[in-house]
């Protein structure tokens, strides 16, 4: 997990969204059901391409580059089931696997809340151990997270092994090159493996600081 941004929503989407939950808003307070319809709008397409731009495309807790081959998903920070009020807020949607949406269902702890990519820090949180990833001493949240989520399931574990692995020989190369030209240039190949863009940011930033004392 890495940290993300919340960018500006377009505003005609703004507005669209807005409405939307303005009218569930109502609807509940009168202690009405709202229609499926509404409550399925934070599908919207456009909304949605939204949440992937933010995410890069990536699942915002594993990180796994799920738009290569699915959809993904919009998961709900707060669970709909939970909090209905806030189901059409853009500010309580992300982007998820389908693995990570499940294995999180409606849960909450309003004490100890999972760790939000978008409000939390999570290199602050987690740390990168090999293809691991482990809490930080004293981090109840990130080790609730990461045992929520599955983060170190054993799918998981192999991609993000590949992931070094094919990283490897050109950390040799940048290790065994002399200083000039050519060892810049692959210091800015690593380091744009290393991007947020990247699969597996977290696990890649940790490697290329351990393996060749590369901070990008």
């Amino acid at each position: 997990m890495i940290k993300l941004t919340r960018m500006a929503v377009p505003n005609v989407l703004r507005t669209r969204v807005e409405q939307r939950a303005a009218r569930l808003r109502e609807i509940l307070r009168a202690g009405n059901d709202p229609p499926q319809a509404l409550l399925d709008s934070y599908r919207d397409p456009e909304l949605k391409a939204h949440l992937v731009a933010e995410a890069h495309g990536k699942c915002a807790y594993c990180e796994s580059k799920i738009t290569h081959v699915y959809f993904g998903d919009i998961e709900h920070i707060k669970p709909k089931s939970r909090f209905p009020a806030e189901s059409l807020d853009p500010e309580n949607l992300v982007l998820a696997c389908a693995l990570c949406n499940n294995s999180k269902g409606d849960f909450w702890e309003e004490a100890t809340p999972l760790l939000n990519p978008y409000s939390d820090e999570p290199n602050q949180e987690m740390l990168a151990l090999g293809y691991l990833i482990a809490r930080r001493p004293g981090r109840n949240r990130a080790r609730l997270t990461i045992e929520q989520l599955a983060l170190n399931r054993q799918a998981l574990l192999e991609r993000r092994k590949e992931r070094i692995e094919l990283l490897q020989s050109l950390a040799d190369q940048f290790m065994l090159e002399p200083p000039g030209r050519v060892k810049d240039l692959l210091r800015s190949e690593l380091c744009r493996q290393a991007t947020d863009e990247g699969e597996y940011a977290m696990i890649v930033r940790a490697y290329l600081e351990a393996a060749c004392d590369l901070r990008c």
